[in-house]
C-alpha cells in the first residue's frame, strides 16, 4: 500500500472514531430514568428509587395569588413479601384501590419471583431472586381481582400463588 493513500484513511478513520466518542459522550447524561410501564416500577438493591411524581392539587396556594403549588403523591403502602420454598408470606391480606410497594425477599433456597396478575395478564414483576436476595416492586392496583405468583419452573403449579381482590 502507498504512504499517500494510507494517512488520509487514517485521517477519515479518527475522524469518524472522535465523531462516534462526541455522540456517546453527549447521549451519556442521564436524562430522567423511564419505566417501561409508569404503573409499575422495579428496583433492585443496588438500583435507585423510582423517581417520584406529583400531582397539581387544585386550588392550593403559594405565596402568589392565582397560582397553584404541586402537592406530593400519596405515599405507596409498603407490604413485606417472603418468598420460600412453595409459598408467599403477605404482611397484608386486604388491599383497596392505590399504590403499593412490595419489598420481596426470598428466603428460601431455590430461585424465586414475585409476579402480580391481573385477568391473565402480568401487570409487573421481579426479577428472579436467588436465595437471600431482595427486590422492590412498586406497583398501581385498581379495584378487580389479582393473583401474586412464581412464574420460576412449576413454582405456580406447586401452589406458590396467591389469589387477591382489591375491593373498591
Amino acid at each position: 500500500m502507498h504512504p499517500a493513500t494510507t494517512r488520509p484513511t487514517r485521517r477519515i478513520a479518527a475522524a469518524v472514531l472522535a465523531l462516534a466518542l462526541g455522540g456517546l459522550t453527549a447521549c451519556s447524561g442521564d436524562g430522567g430514568a423511564e419505566a417501561a410501564d409508569p404503573a409499575a416500577t422495579t428496583t433492585g438493591e443496588t438500583s435507585s428509587p423510582a423517581p417520584s411524581t406529583t400531582t397539581e392539587a387544585p386550588g392550593a396556594t403559594t405565596g402568589a395569588p392565582g397560582t397553584t403549588a404541586e402537592a406530593p403523591a400519596p405515599a405507596a403502602e409498603t407490604v413485606s413479601v417472603t418468598a420460600d420454598e412453595f409459598s408467599y408470606e403477605l404482611s397484608e391480606d386486604s388491599y383497596s384501590p392505590g399504590t403499593y410497594t412490595f419489598e420481596v425477599t426470598n428466603s428460601g433456597n431455590m430461585p424465586h419471583d414475585f409476579v402480580v396478575e391481573r385477568d391473565g395478564a402480568d401487570v409487573a414483576a421481579t426479577p428472579v431472586l436467588r436465595p437471600g436476595e431482595s427486590a422492590t416492586l412498586e406497583v398501581a392496583l385498581e379495584a378487580g381481582d389479582y393473583a401474586f405468583y412464581c412464574s420460576v419452573g412449576n413454582h405456580r403449579a406447586q401452589g406458590m400463588e396467591t389469589a387477591v381482590t382489591v375491593a373498591g
